[in-house]
């Protein structure tokens, strides 16, 4: 086939005619590479899925099209969608809910996720963690909120840029990762989580390709935020300390153009907990970085609060004494509160499945040795490297432990 689409070429250039082909993909046979033009041609943009949607509403009442706020995120969700995709997305809204609301974006947003399937180095994670199910780090979220709208057409008009990402530093335990589903909640935009080593093959300039493969599709349906989890670790080997040049330099070389290149509206979450190992270039690339700490007495209470409710305690602030949890669990971080919480609970269960007690928690309490007592070394180093200033606090001053100072309690 490709032999005899040479043989007529030159034909077809002394004709003037020309032979149009159609191809999901830029799979192109290498012996038709001068003889062929190549145009891609672009997902839907705004204002195509803008006329979509209207098209798509234009016999509902007046009364029930959707507020400016909600249609304006209905059609952002829906980039990165052929037109298709976009018009069945949103007649699944309307038959689902009879109506266009902030449910729609979510429904919208999870039409997403067979585009993501076509790459191994990408993720879908769906937005089900909000600012409730996140104790504390009240500085992060102001500052998160204050950009939730940067990514309207109102944003546009006003010429203001899209935010670049933001690093999460700190402890581990302490609601990095969780902070990026949360970052998806509060925005109402498609969480990817990259992969990297995913990404690495084992043929030559297969890794870069993957990488390269793996922002488009991130660009093609943005607005996203896309999350590098313990990004120390995916880019090991890299930097300009580094010699060499494999793979690894390679693919970090290829996202740090792109980090500093792009203009599309992907908001990239990356987090790390060994500061040492981060490529110093790359963190220039970021509009702010946070260091997330102990959890102070506020943010241990309201940790607290969520992981009881969730473990079927309809009202903890009367059944348990909490302020006594609070001041004995100094020093732990938020994964730990939730490890002792299931523990407490599995005792509960297997005592005749009867309601969690006061002593449940102190038991829990007393068999669990914290991070910030076992690796204390390790916390001082992070926390002095914050006080340095080289990054912003994510949650208000108050009392906090500190490091190998993690009160637990002693029960007879």
């Amino acid at each position: 086939m490709t032999r005899k689409l040479r043989n007529m070429a030159p034909g077809l250039r002394a004709k003037n005619q020309f032979l149009v082909m159609i191809t999901p993909t830029r799979d192109l046979p290498v012996e038709l590479k001068d003889d062929v033009l190549v145009v891609d041609v672009p997902p839907p943009r705004a204002v195509d899925l803008g006329k979509l949607f209207d098209d798509v509403t234009s016999k509902m009442p007046r009364e029930e099209l959707p507020r400016r706020e909600v249609r304006a995120k209905l059609i952002g969700s829906a980039l990165g969608l052929t037109t298709n995709q976009a018009r069945l997305a949103y007649s699944q809204v309307y038959a689902q809910y009879g109506r266009f609301d902030d449910r729609g974006i979510e429904r919208v947003t999870y039409a997403k996720r067979q585009v993501i399937r076509e790459s191994g180095a990408l993720e879908f994670w769906p937005a089900e963690e909000g600012e409730a199910d996140v104790g504390g780090l009240d500085l992060l979220k102001a500052w998160l909120k204050k950009r939730e709208m940067a990514f309207t057409e109102e944003a546009r008009q006003a010429k203001l840029p899209y935010p670049r990402g933001v690093v999460l530093i700190g402890i581990p335990g302490t609601g990095k990762s969780l902070s990026a589903k949360m970052t998806s909640g509060l925005w109402k935009l498609p969480l990817l989580r990259l992969d990297v080593g995913a990404v690495f093959g084992s043929l030559l300039g297969e890794s870069e390709q993957n990488i390269r493969r793996a922002i488009q599709l991130a660009e093609t349906v943005s607005p996203c935020i896309l999350w590098v989890d313990e990004m120390e670790k995916a880019f090991a080997g890299a930097g300009a300390g580094m010699s060499g040049g494999g793979a690894a330099t390679r693919v970090f070389g290829t996202f740090l153009t792109w980090m500093q290149e792009r203009k599309t509206p992907v908001f990239v979450i990356a987090t790390a907990n060994d500061i040492s190992a981060l490529p110093a270039e790359l963190m220039g690339r970021f509009d702010r970085t946070f260091f997330l700490d102990l959890p102070n007495d506020a943010e241990r209470r309201q940790i607290f609060l969520i992981h009881l409710k969730r473990a079927g305690v309809a009202f903890p602030e009367r059944s348990l004494r909490l302020d006594t949890l609070v001041e004995s669990s100094r020093g732990y971080v938020g994964r730990e509160i939730e490890r002792l919480v299931r523990e407490a609970q599995f005792t509960a269960f297997a005592d005749e499945n009867r309601e969690m007690e006061q002593t449940d928690l102190e038991a829990a309490l007393a068999e669990t040795v914290p991070l910030s007592k076992s690796h204390a070394e390790v916390i001082e180093h992070l926390q002095k490297w914050r006080k340095e200033g080289l990054a912003s606090p994510a949650s208000s001053e108050e009392s906090r432990a500190p490091a190998g100072r993690g009160r637990v309690i002693e029960t007879a």
